[in-house]
């Protein structure tokens, strides 16, 4: 009786499956996916490669998995910060000083998962496929609402608000490669001081 309830209940994991995600998706996010292994993946997790097989799949279905968990977050992340900004012209100048304090913090110094991945895999990857057209619109998404928070009341021109956000969204892909590139905080500083530069000409 008590072994038929061993086996039905089954072996306990012994691993924290967040803890290994947030582990793996450093190394992903560091070495790309063409160039992590799964014996990279298994010393960085320290998890039996079994067990990794068991509970994660395929490095495909690991990858694909990392990536929409990496998506989400950072769509939450951009989210919060449009909200932190606050309206008009200052708020995008707001959104742009909280950026820079975000990018020049020891976890951004790979750039963005998804941009870098988007370059590699030509945006589309096993499992989420179309990963890079979905990151866009929604970071497009994100960017027009923080641009249209900076419209006077009761004016609103489509397509100027289009334009600029193009513009934020070039600007934001733009400074992922120069953060992937290896940019330090001055570099970064001068691009973001830039786009503040042309922000204040949409007053």
């Amino acid at each position: 009786m008590s072994g038929t309830n061993t086996r039905s209940r089954g072996r306990p994991r012994l691993f924290d499956e967040d803890a290994v995600l947030d582990e793996l998706t450093e190394l992903f996010w560091r070495k790309g996916y063409s160039q992590t292994s799964m014996a990279d993946l298994v010393e960085a997790s320290g998890v039996h490669k079994s067990s990794l097989y068991s509970t994660f799949g395929t490095k495909e279905e690991l990858f694909a998995k990392i990536l929409r968990r990496y998506f989400a977050g950072r769509m939450d992340m951009m989210s919060a910060l449009v909200d932190r900004a606050g309206p008009g012209v200052d708020g995008i100048h707001a959104f742009l000083e909280l950026l820079r304090s975000d990018l020049v913090s020891d976890s951004s110094q790979y750039g963005c998962l998804l941009v870098n991945t988007s370059s590699e895999l030509c945006g589309s990857a096993p499992g989420f496929e179309g990963f890079g057209v979905e990151f866009r619109k929604a970071l497009r998404e994100r960017l027009r609402a923080l641009i249209r928070q900076a419209e006077p009341d009761g004016i609103a021109d489509q397509r100027v608000t289009d334009q600029r956000t193009d513009l934020f969204m070039t600007f934001m892909l733009g400074l992922n490669l120069t953060v992937r590139g290896g940019a330090d905080e001055n570099e970064i500083g001068r691009v973001i001081d830039a786009m503040n530069a042309t922000v204040d000409t949409w007053r």
